[in-house]
């Protein structure tokens, strides 16, 4: 007994992130404002009779924003991010248009109700073509927006990374709108495309960006990585994702090959799970003489797949390969490739929206054939990744996680069968009053199911726990911990 009692206060001291000397132990998972996705095992201990399923997303048979006012230049990118306000109950847009006039790349701003309809405000903040009656807030290229809710300082919540003159550029705003470039830049060598992210863990910025790099006897488009926390001082870029042998196992001509266009990041409880655009480079290189004004001597078809990491820094590829956002039917507004995607994804009802980079033609197409627009990729809610269940009951048990409120959100199709809930100790230890037996089982398709037990008992806030979900004939999207909405 003594044993016993002596083993389970070792594990409660590790799970606080505690040990015994030299030992090194995790601490628990925060869950709180970001919910537990499962698109790979970082938040799980064990699972049994569950497979993993990638769920592609469904796109719109038109995009939802074109250029058409001049300072566009008829093309727009998101090159950009969006989040929802709260406050206003409006989608905020930062997208990027090539405005020669204005001196090079244009970041524009723009805002919506419902995600699809978008308002380009006239602003009165920068001058085109004479006139300021625009919505132009910035230029740089390919501006990544971030929206710092830890930041102490109101002058700088938003804070922006771009590509401009001699490398990347960094700015600050108190509204998304009126912005100063910081004192020292650029902040990071090289240029073109870059995406921003916060670790929710530590609070540092994440670039994932492009520079060059060799990589099986090619120099090709790759994501690195660089990490700060004040926004000025960057750690040396470390190259963090690549096209493996796989990515290239389609090329049947010595120049052929996969490339990695851009990757966007978005951090969950356990991790990041990224989009990067895979490039086949089904021709480079091209001689500039046989190409029109203005078009990449690189073509090929690009798609977006996904990618999960622990850490931000160590990349894994899900199998299959799937694309998650593929190209629409030749023709079609996204028909040639898909350039790149938001680097912020929204959570809106029953829904995760990604805003993407649309084209006509692939990367190498001419002009004017080749035209940019912004689609929307669609899934349920938090539904890039599900654990699944078929007739035999699967179970899943987290790995130790300190809820944010007294309320377990639980994401599940659970429509042909059902899916209940228990808490553990951290220790492993069953929770009096939190089983199985005591759960209400959802039967039903639910993005925001809140977990009820028998005797009403609420998920503790003050220790970590475990969570068990035991399902048959369901899916599992996400665990959230969130205070239960009337």
């Amino acid at each position: 007994m003594r044993t016993m009692r002596l083993t389970g206060f070792i594990l409660l001291l590790a799970c606080c992130g505690l040990a015994q000397a030299g030992e090194v132990v995790p601490r628990p998972i925060a869950l709180r404002e970001l919910p537990l996705l499962f698109a790979d095992d970082g938040g799980i201990a064990m699972r049994t009779n569950v497979t993993r399923a990638l769920h592609p997303a469904r796109t719109r048979s038109a995009p939802v924003l074109e250029a058409d006012q001049p300072w566009e230049a008829s093309r727009v990118y998101v090159y950009g991010s969006v989040y929802f306000d709260e406050a206003t109950h409006q989608l905020r847009l930062w997208y990027m248009s090539r405005a020669q006039a204005f001196k090079g790349d244009a970041v524009l701003y723009a805002t919506s109700a419902d995600g699809v309809h978008w308002l380009k405000p006239a602003l009165g903040l920068h001058a085109f073509a004479g006139t300021q009656t625009n919505n132009i807030v910035f230029g740089i290229h390919s501006p990544s927006v971030l929206l710092d809710r830890r930041e102490p300082d109101p002058a700088k919540r938003y804070k922006l990374l771009g590509s401009g003159t001699g490398g990347y550029h960094a700015a600050f705003s108190a509204d998304g709108l009126h912005w100063t470039r910081y004192a020292s830049n650029p902040v990071l060598k090289f240029g073109d495309t870059i995406t921003l992210a916060q670790d929710p863990a530590t609070g540092e910025y994440l670039a994932y960006h492009k520079r060059p790099a060799t990589v099986r006897g090619f120099g090709r488009r790759v994501v690195w990585l660089a990490r700060s926390r004040d926004f000025q001082t960057w750690t040396e870029p470390e190259l963090v994702f690549a096209p493996d042998a796989a990515d290239d196992a389609w090329a049947a001509a010595p120049q052929q090959r996969t490339e990695v266009y851009n990757m966007s990041v978005f951090p969950h409880a356990a991790g990041f799970i990224g989009l990067p655009t895979m490039f086949r480079v089904t021709a480079a290189r091209r001689p500039k003489a046989g190409l029109t004004p203005g078009q990449s001597p690189d073509d090929g078809p690009i798609e977006v797949q996904l990618a999960t990491s622990p850490d931000g820094r160590a990349w894994q590829r899900t199998e299959p390969r799937l694309n998650m956002i593929g190209c629409g039917a030749p023709g079609t507004f996204d028909g040639g490739a898909i350039l790149g995607v938001s680097s912020t994804s929204v959570d809106v009802g029953d829904e995760t929206w990604v805003y993407y980079t649309a084209l006509t033609t692939t990367h190498g197409g001419a002009l004017p054939a080749k035209r940019l627009s912004i689609g929307r990729a669609e899934w349920r809610r938090h539904g890039f990744v599900s654990l699944d269940a078929g007739a035999a009951v699967g179970r899943i048990e987290t790995k130790p996680v300190h809820c944010g409120a007294a309320a377990l959100i639980l994401n599940a199709d659970a429509s042909r069968g059902q899916v209940r809930v228990a808490l553990l100790e951290a220790d492993g230890r069953p929770m009096p009053g939190c089983s199985l037996a005591d759960c209400t089982p959802l039967t039903a398709d639910a993005t925001r199911w809140v977990v009820r037990w028998q005797n009403a008992a609420n998920v503790p806030t003050n220790r970590p726990v475990r969570v068990v979900v035991e399902l048959t004939n369901a899916r599992l999207f996400s665990l959230a911990s969130d205070t239960p909405r009337p």
